[in-house]
C-alpha cells in the first residue's frame, strides 16, 4: 500500500514540475513563434507592394487569437486600377504556401492624408502621383 502511495505521489510530484516549468516555456515558445510567423508574414507583404507599386505603403500585418489574419494600409490615395491590382497581390502573399480560403484574413483600408499639395507646389511628383498617372494610363 505505502508503494503505491509512494509511486503516485512522485508521479504526481513529478507532472506537477513538468507543468510549472514546461507550461511557460511552452507558452513562451509559441508566442515567439506567432510573433515571428506575423513578422515573416508582413515583410513579405510589404516587399511584395514594394515590388510593385514602390514605396507608397506601408502595411501592417497582425494575427489575433480568435480570429483571421488583418492587414492595414493607409493608402495615399484611392484608385480602383490601383487598388484591384494591390488586393491582388495581397491575396498572392497570403496564399503563398498556405492552402486558405479567401475569408481567412480582413483589409483595413485608410486614406492617408494628402501628401501631394507640397510636392505638387514645388514641381515634384510624389510617388503616389506618379503611380496613380501610371495606373490610370496603363489600364
Amino acid at each position: 500500500m505505502e508503494a503505491g502511495v509512494m509511486i503516485t505521489s512522485t508521479g504526481v510530484f513529478v507532472v506537477l514540475v513538468f507543468m510549472m516549468i514546461g507550461g511557460p516555456m511552452f507558452l513562451v515558445d509559441s508566442a515567439r513563434k506567432r510573433r515571428e510567423m506575423v513578422t515573416a508574414r508582413q515583410i513579405a507583404l510589404t516587399d511584395a507592394l514594394d515590388g510593385r507599386f514602390g514605396a507608397i505603403v506601408a502595411p501592417v500585418v497582425a494575427r489575433p487569437f480568435f480570429g483571421p489574419w488583418e492587414v492595414r494600409i493607409a493608402m495615399p490615395f484611392l484608385r480602383s486600377a490601383v487598388l484591384a491590382q494591390m488586393l491582388s497581390v495581397i491575396d498572392d502573399v497570403f496564399a503563398d504556401g498556405e492552402a486558405m480560403p479567401s475569408s481567412a484574413y480582413r483589409i483595413t483600408l485608410t486614406v492617408a492624408s494628402d501628401s501631394r499639395g507640397a510636392a505638387s507646389a514645388h514641381g515634384v511628383r510624389a510617388p503616389a502621383e506618379r503611380l496613380a498617372h501610371t495606373s490610370v494610363g496603363a489600364a
